[in-house]
């Protein structure tokens, strides 16, 4: 599958076995693992001038400042897919996959993490991919997850 300028490879069926592991298991599981991410690079309407890029002040590692909208690819997911996810759990946007573009991707280790033991830290690959709001109407509509962020505004 080729989607939003990102290959996604899958042979065969792929099934996800995806399980919610407790706290500590997926610290070991942090210890041992690098952990693939989504972030998105939201831009305002076309209409908005200059251009403006969304965060959120995040209150929980391994990330508490300002970041972009983003969290864990679970397993069989593709990036998009990733991304429209995240969107509609932390902002409440339903976003189609065809506005996604590639941004860049990068790798990240971070000092510390959400999971005890915290010091560990946790390493991240991230993809990041941009989105544009299409309008004001879009942009009303955006709520933030309060368990994950305490503020957000728009930079410049």
């Amino acid at each position: 599958m080729f989607q939003s300028g990102i290959p996604f490879h899958e042979t065969g069926n792929f099934k996800s076995h995806r399980t919610f592991l407790p706290d500590d298991q997926y610290g070991i599981a942090l210890d041992n693992l690098v952990k693939g991410c989504t972030d998105i690079l939201l831009l305002s309407p076309p209409q908005t001038k200059p251009t403006k890029i969304f965060t959120g002040r995040r209150i929980v590692q391994p990330q508490p400042d300002w970041w972009f909208i983003g969290g864990r690819i679970f397993p069989g997911e593709t990036p998009v897919q990733s991304a429209q996810r995240l969107l509609s759990r932390e902002l409440n946007l339903d976003i189609s996959s065809s506005r996604f573009h590639p941004v860049c991707a990068q790798a990240f280790a971070f000092e510390m993490r959400e999971q005890e033991p915290k010091h560990h830290g946790t390493t991240d690959v991230q993809f990041c991919l941009k989105v544009r709001l299409e309008s004001e109407e879009e942009v009303r509509k955006v709520v933030l997850d309060e368990k994950e962020y305490g503020e957000w505004e728009w930079k410049e």
